[in-house]
């Protein structure tokens, strides 16, 4: 098989609408194409054989908060293989390609949410955050303090008065949570379609908004022979205090028609269960990865965050792609620096383990119970674990 692997350019769009439309069984349409590539185009590289294009991947532009600070990540997407050209090494190609131009771009790590579980792990990437679907009985549930006057601030927004008001919200809301994703304003023009073919049956959104959060959601009726039982799946949920917490919540429990609320935007450690009056009713009855994380230049990617106690270690990471590092990581609550070293290195990561610990979001002696990295001294692996820890469990929030 005789495989080239090019730039994607705008002549390639409807073989990568074909494509993607092959390997996730949904049809597209010209508006479903021009909603993707005209507002928010992705940057592609394909794989052709003789001429025709049998595989893509792609990626967006992203910043990514992390402890401390920022860090600007491309954001892995639009990944498909023919299914004719499988187990062929199509896939293998396009993403040692992509983390190649990554490389020689100077990015310091990628990122990706990953349509199956068992796929990208083999290229470097780790699942660093966890997504739920958490799903409340809203007749069983109220706030256990029902007296509090927490709703008083709360508006409801329409579609076009939601536009202006969300983005500045969702910016102070991002810089609080590792994970977190920007989103640009061609993104929010995106998100703000609502196209009626991508509700799933639901109906357009409502807004709620709290001038320290909000949230989205969608409702689908059920009125079961007379009696309401509606159901609220929250689309997006954008929490900056606990004063906004208590206020959101108090409305939408408040919802006398909704039966159930449901939605996979509610982070794992979101407060919600101890602030009614039955913990039960937060019900979790799935947890995923969400955020991958793969560390390009892992001293750029270590440097780039804060820790939470001083740490000083020699760090080993494993990288077949690039090459492994050897790396002297100090760091402490005012910033970090991480620098090639020749002593002997103290801790051993994988290149997915590393991945999965940068944010938070998994304790390294679980990591080290899996083998996804090592460390011979008990002392300073508890030290690294701390270091590495955060007091916000990390959370992208923005699909891509």
């Amino acid at each position: 098989m005789d495989l080239e692997l090019r730039p994607g350019t705008p002549q390639d769009y409807d073989e990568i609408l074909r494509l993607d439309s092959l390997a996730f069984g949904e049809h597209f349409t010209q508006q479903d194409a021009a909603d993707a590539f005209d507002g928010i185009p992705p940057t592609f590289t394909v794989a052709t054989v003789a001429g025709q294009l049998v595989g893509v991947t792609g990626h967006y532009d992203f910043t990514m908060t992390v402890p401390g600070g920022a860090l600007p990540v491309p954001g892995v997407t639009w990944v498909s293989v023919s299914p004719l050209h499988r187990r062929r090494g199509v896939l293998r190609a396009l993403m040692d390609r992509q983390v190649r131009d990554f490389a020689a771009a100077g990015v310091p790590a990628a990122i990706l949410t990953a349509s199956e579980g068992g796929i990208y792990g083999r290229f470097g990437y780790g699942p660093a955050s966890s997504t739920r679907r958490t799903v409340i009985d809203r007749r069983l549930t109220k706030l256990a303090q029902s007296g509090q006057k927490a709703g008083g601030e709360v508006r409801v927004l329409t579609a076009e008065q939601a536009r202006p008001v969300l983005p500045e919200l969702h910016r102070r809301w991002r810089e609080q949570v590792p994970g977190a994703l920007n989103r640009n304003e061609s993104w929010w023009d995106h998100l703000f379609l609502d196209r009626e073919q991508h509700r799933g049956g639901l109906s357009a959104k409502f807004y709620l908004a709290h001038p320290e959060g909000y949230l989205s959601y969608r409702v689908k009726d059920n009125w079961n022979d007379g009696i309401p039982a509606l159901l609220c799946r929250i689309t997006d949920y954008v929490i900056g205090s606990d004063e906004a917490h208590a206020a959101l919540w108090q409305v939408l429990l408040g919802m006398d028609l909704f039966q159930t609320i449901e939605s996979e935007q509610i982070p794992v450690d979101d407060p919600l269960p101890f602030l009614v009056d039955d913990f039960r009713q937060v019900r979790t009855t799935a947890v995923n990865d969400g955020l991958w994380v793969r560390p390009v230049d892992a001293a750029a990617t270590l440097a780039a965050r804060t820790y939470p106690v001083e740490i000083e270690a020699v760090i080993e990471v494993a990288d077949p792609l690039l090459g492994d590092q050897r790396l002297a990581l100090t760091g402490g609550p005012d910033g970090a620096s991480c620098q090639p070293t020749d002593r002997p290195a103290q801790v051993s990561f994988g290149l997915a383990g590393l991945g999965s610990a940068y944010l938070g979001g998994h304790r390294l002696h679980t990591l080290a119970r899996a083998g996804a990295l090592r460390c011979d001294d008990p002392r300073l692996l508890t030290r690294l674990a701390l270091a590495f820890s955060t007091d916000r469990a990390p959370f992208h929030g923005t699909s891509f």
